[in-house]
Order: structure tokens, then sequence, then C-alpha cells
């Protein structure tokens, strides 16, 4: 998948109010930070933290602040989470199901994707892709809650090892050198 394509992607689900808020956030956490659809299904409310009114939504181990207007969306989707049955509504899912005290399922979010031309696989690799060119492997494994080796494989792929990060760190920041 293209770069542009991806971010073609990103728009329609920013965007277009005609797909459900649950699929927009949900698409957008895989197009954007590379979110397996079986992670996201899973995450919880508890994952989601608003601090001095900025949003953060922490995947693994490291909260990450939500740019606007993704922040927004997923401000609204916490105030109407999914089409879940009245019964399942005030559990700990970030993305209720259908079945009281279950998480939505992948294949839920996956289809609507698909129905608009978002092909969940290519869409998360191409994320991959692009963030590990543009993160350090060990910061990317922490953000995203994948492996070192994982991270590592990515960012060759995109022809970054980040070999020289610690030494520019040291180069721009000399009080780390005391």
């Amino acid at each position: 998948m293209s770069d542009t394509e991806r971010w073609r992607h990103v728009e329609l689900l920013l965007h277009d109010t005609t797909i459900r808020h649950y699929v927009r956030v949900g698409g957008l956490f895989m197009l954007l930070f590379a979110q397996p659809l079986t992670t996201i299904c899973a995450m919880k409310t508890s994952q989601v933290k608003v601090d001095e009114g900025r949003l953060f939504v922490t995947f693994d181990r490291t909260p990450i602040e939500m740019p606007e207007p993704l922040d927004d969306l997923i401000q609204q989707h916490m105030t109407r989470r999914g089409q879940a049955s009245y019964a399942s509504r005030n559990n700990q899912w970030l993305f209720p199901g259908g079945a009281p005290g279950k998480h939505l399922t992948t294949e839920n979010i996956r289809r609507q994707l698909v129905d608009r031309g978002i092909k969940p696989q290519a869409s998360r690799h191409a994320a991959l892709f692009q963030l590990a060119a543009e993160v350090p492997h060990a910061i990317l494994a922490d953000m995203l809650g994948i492996s070192a080796t994982t991270a590592t494989r990515w960012a060759t792929l995109s022809s970054r090892t980040w070999g020289h990060y610690s030494a520019s760190r040291r180069e721009n920041n000399p009080s780390d050198q005391e």
C-alpha cells in the first residue's frame, strides 16, 4: 500500500460521518499506530486518559498523545461506545460487543473496513513501515507493544537501523553526558 493511499484512508475515517464511530476509531488506530485489529478490539477504557485537556491512549506501556481531530473522535466514541446491547454498555471494553461482558469481534471492524476498500493487513504493514522509518526501534517497540526484534526488522525494511540514534542524542543533549 502506498503512503498516499494510506493517508487517503486516514482522511476517510477521520471525516466520513456515515461510518460508525467504533470502525473509524479502530481503523485509525490500525492506520496510524499499526495496531492489529485483535489488539484494538480487546482495548479497555482504562487505556484512554484525558490529562489537562489532552487525550492519551496507551497501546502497551507508553501513553501516546492523540492528535486533533482524532482526539475529538475518540472522546465522542467514549460517550457512545459501539452497538453493544444495553447490558454490556457499562463495562471495561473500549469496543464493547453485543454479548454482555465481551468485547467487539475483530471481524465486525474488519468487514466494515474492507467494505470501504481498506485492507487491514496491508494498512497495518504500511503504518509499521512508516513508523519504523520515523521512530527508533526501541521506542517503537515500547509505544506499540511489539517485540524489539519485530521493531528492528521493520526498521531494517524501512532502511533505518537507528544505530546512530544514541550518538545523536548525546550530541544534541550535552546534559546526558554528565
